[in-house]
């Protein structure tokens, strides 16, 4: 703990170091809320310079904070916030009551999670039938002190993580087959009660539907590699943790990427460095090479889709499944299955 953490205690919770570690981690975990907010207060104050009064004006301050001064704070914060040896802490929103000691250890976290995802998937898809479960982190944020230091965490599966890699090259990809950008709508910072409208079109020389008929067919194929690559990791199943320092100024980060659902059992999250570094894969050759492989494949299937897309579609003929609902209404024809011109 830094010295200026110590004295806030000390001031706002003056028995905290008299408790046990038990009691200590459970005041942690369910601290309240004046409590945490004197204690923010106070490091604001000793640490950055920066006095507020009240909620609102903390609000105000930090959402002009630097980087490096988010840092500083929730490094300062870390030790009064998460639980074991490196003091982990998920930074997600967890159920009433409940904290990261409900889960000993990561594939309980996880698998907890994905079934509260399956469950209102089920309440907001008709017939959704359910998918089974290969591990579902996906770029989870982490906070923890790695040899000491206080260091961001991305959790993600294998699967995830290179999807998300190939999402962004796609992206970029897809921006140099269609070349366009975004132009402000006519509604565009316009003010709705106490915000504002953001109306962003995207600007494609013409070639708007086109664009979005590639960005479909992308968003698809990725949906359609994801779960292939679920599956082939569930089934190799080498129960690994890839480990990448991805720190960039002023703050420090680490990915954290599993193999399969296999090896989250055996991360506990008191003892979540420790456990990660007996399953670490040093290698990343193989991590890289899988990512450049499957970048590769989403370039050549990108290249094939924008051939036809070029040759082929008509940007004027509308899926009613895409169609504004108004638009559905006006044509009176089915719902699924249809066109309108």
């Amino acid at each position: 703990m830094v010295p200026e953490l110590i004295r806030s205690i000390m001031k706002f919770v003056p028995d905290y170091f008299t408790w046990n570690e038990e009691r200590q981690e459970k005041y942690r975990n369910h601290m309240p809320e004046e409590d945490e907010f004197n204690i923010r207060q106070f490091l604001m104050s000793e640490l950055l310079g920066i006095t507020v009064a009240d909620d609102d004006e903390m609000d105000e301050a930090e959402g002009h904070m630097t980087e490096a001064q988010w840092t500083t704070i929730n490094g300062a914060m870390l030790p009064l916030q998460g639980i074991g040896e490196d003091y982990f802490f998920l930074n997600e929103n967890f159920a009433e009551g409940q904290s990261t000691l409900n889960f000993p250890t990561l594939y309980d976290y996880d698998f907890a999670d994905f079934q509260f995802q399956e469950e209102w998937r089920k309440k907001d898809i008709t017939d959704y039938q359910g998918k089974p479960y290969y591990g579902s982190l996906y770029s989870t944020w982490a906070r923890l002190q790695i040899d000491g230091k206080f260091s961001y965490g991305i959790l993600s599966m294998l699967a995830a993580y290179i999807n998300s890699e190939v999402d962004e090259f796609g992206h970029d990809y897809i921006e140099e087959l269609i070349p366009y950008e975004f132009k402000p709508g006519k509604n565009h910072g316009k003010r709705e009660n106490d915000g504002y409208i953001h109306d962003m079109k995207e600007d494609a020389n013409g070639l708007e539907p086109q664009l979005k008929e590639l960005k479909r067919r992308f968003w698809s194929h990725l949906q359609e590699t994801h779960e292939e690559l679920q599956i082939e990791f569930s089934k190799t199943s080498t129960q690994q943790v890839f480990i990448v320092n991805t720190s960039r100024k002023d703050e420090p980060e680490h990915q954290f990427i599993f193999t399969d659902k296999n090896i989250l059992s055996c991360i506990s999250l008191k003892t979540f460095m420790t456990d990660c570094r007996k399953a670490e894969q040093i290698d990343h050759s193989i991590l890289v090479g899988r990512i450049e492989k499957e970048k590769e494949l989403i370039r050549q299937f990108l290249d094939e889709q924008h051939a036809d897309i070029m040759a082929n579609f008509n940007g004027k003929i509308v899926k009613l499944s895409e169609a504004p609902p108004a638009e559905r209404e006006a044509s009176g024809s089915p719902l699924k299955g249809g066109v309108i011109t």
